[in-house]
């Protein structure tokens, strides 16, 4: 039983070290998640960035040619100033081309303001446009990397598959059967040892008659309160299976 015990205890370690494998195949892809989401913020950003520098472009040319009237209906103004025939139609005249000149310095103050609007907005896309780009190239790296990552663990879970099939092809069928039904119940450990009467998979104390059973070491017991296999730890510390004094 002692060699069924070390079996079973080895079968555990391959267990535990394929699961830790497992998760690391699954982990790995989800460092590309956040990449991948900062990535798709930014196009989201960008996108937003060029239908407002889009809005402005437009905006801007119907400023420029609302001055371009401007200057066209000052030039009339001034022509009409020079036909004038008395004071009351030179003073309407003066006010019509003094409005007339106040339009076209507001239109050019907001066209010089759109104009500088405009240039600040193409170098802010284009700083975005050169980060995105270094971000997509950097994480066709990261995927590489992801890929051949992966690719070694696997290797590493097959290693370890074989060596665990090798370990179960040595034990009983009824050790390996109540095994595999432990740790699809627990999803854990399903082999502890007993040191000091205390099973080491849920702590608590075990009846003496059993605890007595396992310094035997000739059956395969379950804990009454936890129901993992459980052993006598002394009873494995000896690589010559014989347990310490």
């Amino acid at each position: 039983m002692r060699d069924q015990l070390r079996l079973l205890e080895t079968l555990q370690q391959h267990d535990a070290r394929l699961q830790e494998l497992d998760n690391m195949v699954k982990g790995l892809p989800l460092k590309l998640a956040a990449a991948q989401a900062a990535i798709t913020e930014l196009e989201r950003i960008l996108d937003n960035e060029r239908v407002e520098l889009a809005d402005t472009e437009s905006f801007s040319r119907n400023q420029s040619v609302e001055q371009k009237d401007a200057e066209a209906h000052l030039s009339r103004a001034k022509a009409k100033l020079t036909q004038v025939r008395n004071l009351k139609e030179s003073t309407a005249a003066q006010r019509e081309l003094d409005s007339t000149k106040k339009q076209i310095d507001t239109r050019e103050e907001e066209v010089a303001r759109l104009q500088q609007a405009m240039a600040d907005h193409r170098v802010k896309i284009a700083e975005q446009e050169a980060k995105l780009q270094a971000d997509r190239e950097d994480l066709a790296r990261q995927e590489a990397d992801v890929e051949r990552r992966i690719a070694e663990i696997q290797g590493q879970i097959d290693e370890a598959r074989a060596a665990r099939e090798e370990t179960a092809k040595r034990l009983k069928p009824d050790s390996l059967r109540k095994y595999s039904t432990i740790l699809l119940r627990r999803r854990g450990l399903a082999v502890v040892a007993v040191r000091d009467g205390t099973c080491r998979g849920c702590n608590m104390n075990i009846p003496p008659q059993l605890y007595n059973i396992l310094q035997r070491g000739t059956t395969l017991e379950l804990c009454p309160n936890c129901h993992r296999i459980i052993y006598w730890a002394k009873l494995l510390d000896n690589p010559d299976g014989s347990p310490s004094p």
